[in-house]
Order: structure tokens, then C-alpha cells, then sequence
């Protein structure tokens, strides 16, 4: 009776261990890989880059320029001379730079973006006969009221911005936590079952099942998240400005296909690891026991 008692215990802690197992490895794929894509400002540097994004936030400043400022619109001609696309690339790049050393918390003033780089340009784009100071004096009418410097508080939640900050912060680190999780449950496997064959077989499992639940993320994310309302919510207001639908659209594809595909190419593997694991454990039969 008690023989028996011990071996539901066993089999319900390993059952429970292997589930355990299962979610730290998870946990472990997905952080990694988050990690290495939107975790870093590279990342979406290359899909707005591949995706015309700059032409179109060009496009965007000029018609808030003439739609949002009172005397903005004589400006229109020189800012399209002034602002260049590689320019605007290049500026765009380093708020991004700038963001994400703020969010991964490398430095605890919030970012700011400059305007005063912008009227300089235009500045130096007027070629009349006018002195430099009027010349100043002129493009800083016509961009009245924008200031030379906007911090991303004036316009965005400090709680927002501060709750962005600890969750990239905590997910820089959040893989190597469940790294360390994920080694004591094999510790408490090997406790249980005493065997390091059977450990492996186990191991394996885990693995196997891993992939095919990261195989399956793949295939269900796009599906799930272009039905997400704060998705659509978002691709509504931007399209409000006057950018494409279907370039958002585009861009939001492109964004979640370079978080996924990784997804893919882990889980395949991890399948395969598993599957050639199972494979190699020189036990004579390959089944997971409690017993020895």
C-alpha cells in the first residue's frame, strides 16, 4: 500500500516537473529570441527600411507641418529641399538608439527628439540675400509654436514610458532567470527519478514538446494578432494621417514574421534535438518509466 502510495506521488511530481519543464524552456526560446529581434533597435531599423517606412514619415511631417502649425505652410518648398530621406533616416535611427538605451535602463533621462537640427537645415537652405539672424528669425515664425526640443514626456504617459522601461529591462534578464529555474527542475527530475537515462528520455520529451508548441505560436500569431483590437486600434489612427492602410498592414506582417520565423527555426529544432536525444539514450527500451 505505501509501494503503491510512493509511486503516485512520484508519477504526479514528475508529471507536474515535466510540465514545469516545459513552460521554463518556453519561457527560455521565446526571451532569447525576443532578446535578439524587437528588443533591439537594429531589428526594426531593418524592417523600416525594407518597408519605404522613412519616405513615408517624410510624407507625414510635411502634411502636420502644413495641416498643424499656422504659418507652416510657406515653409513647405524649402522643408522639402532641407529634409532629405537619408537625413531623416539617420535622425529617426538615433531617437531609436536613444530609446532603447532609456528602456533597457542605461540611462534614466527619457529621450528627447530635436527640432532645432531641422530649422537648422532649413535655415541653410534659404539662398536669398537675407542674413543669416533674419533668416532664423523667419523659419522660426514659420515654425511657431514647435519648440527646439520635445521630451517624449510632453506627449507620452510618464507611466507608460517608465512601464515600457521595466518590462524591457525585466525581459533582458527574464531568459537567464528561467535559465537558472529551468536547471533545478532538472536537478529535482533526477532527484525523483534516480536515473540519468530515463532523465534524458524525459529531456527529450520536453524538448519535443517545446517545438511543436513554438511550431504552433508560429502558425496561429499572425492569424491571432491581426485580430487584435489594439492592433487595428493603432493602424487606424495612423492611417488617419494619411499613411496607407495596407502599408501598415505590410509593416505589422513584416514586424511579427521576423519575430516568428526564429520562432520556427527554434521549434524545428528543438523537435529534432529532442527526437535524435530519445534516439541516442542506450537504454534498450526507449519508453518513460518511474520504476526501476
Amino acid at each position: 500500500m505505501y509501494t503503491t502510495k510512493m509511486q503516485c506521488f512520484r508519477m504526479l511530481a514528475l508529471a507536474v516537473l515535466l510540465v514545469l519543464f516545459t513552460i521554463n524552456l518556453l519561457g527560455i526560446y521565446l526571451g532569447f529570441i525576443l532578446n535578439r529581434t524587437i528588443l533591439q533597435p537594429t531589428f526594426l531599423v531593418k524592417i523600416l527600411k525594407s518597408q519605404g517606412a522613412y519616405a513615408q514619415i517624410r510624407q507625414l511631417m510635411f502634411r502636420m507641418v502644413n495641416k498643424s502649425l499656422p504659418n507652416g505652410q510657406d515653409s513647405i518648398p524649402y522643408l522639402d529641399k532641407a529634409i532629405s530621406e537619408d537625413w531623416l533616416e539617420e535622425n529617426i535611427n538615433n531617437l531609436l538608439d536613444n530609446f532603447y538605451v532609456f528602456a533597457k535602463g542605461r540611462r534614466s533621462d527619457t529621450p528627447t527628439i530635436p527640432f532645432h537640427d531641422l530649422k537648422k537645415q532649413v535655415v541653410d537652405i534659404l539662398d536669398d540675400s537675407r542674413s543669416y539672424q533674419e533668416r532664423t528669425r523667419l523659419v522660426q515664425f514659420w515654425f511657431d509654436p514647435l519648440p527646439d526640443e520635445v521630451n517624449l514626456e510632453d506627449f507620452m504617459s510618464v507611466d507608460l514610458l517608465w512601464g515600457v522601461r521595466n518590462a524591457i529591462t525585466f525581459m533582458t534578464w527574464f531568459p537567464w532567470i528561467i535559465c537558472a529555474t529551468c536547471l533545478v527542475i532538472i536537478l529535482l527530475m533526477y532527484l525523483t527519478l534516480a536515473d540519468w537515462k530515463q532523465l534524458l528520455l524525459w529531456i527529450s520529451a520536453g524538448l519535443i514538446t517545446t517545438g511543436l508548441l513554438l511550431v504552433s505560436i508560429d502558425l496561429m500569431a499572425l492569424w491571432i494578432v491581426q485580430r487584435m483590437s489594439i492592433v487595428m486600434n493603432i493602424t487606424d489612427r495612423i492611417s488617419a494621417y494619411g499613411i496607407p492602410r495596407t502599408s501598415m498592414n505590410n509593416f505589422f506582417t513584416t514586424l511579427l514574421s521576423g519575430i516568428t520565423s526564429p520562432m520556427n527555426i527554434s521549434g524545428i529544432i528543438s523537435i529534432l534535438v529532442g527526437g535524435i536525444l530519445g534516439y541516442l539514450v542506450p537504454i534498450d527500451e526507449r519508453v518513460l518509466t518511474l520504476i526501476k
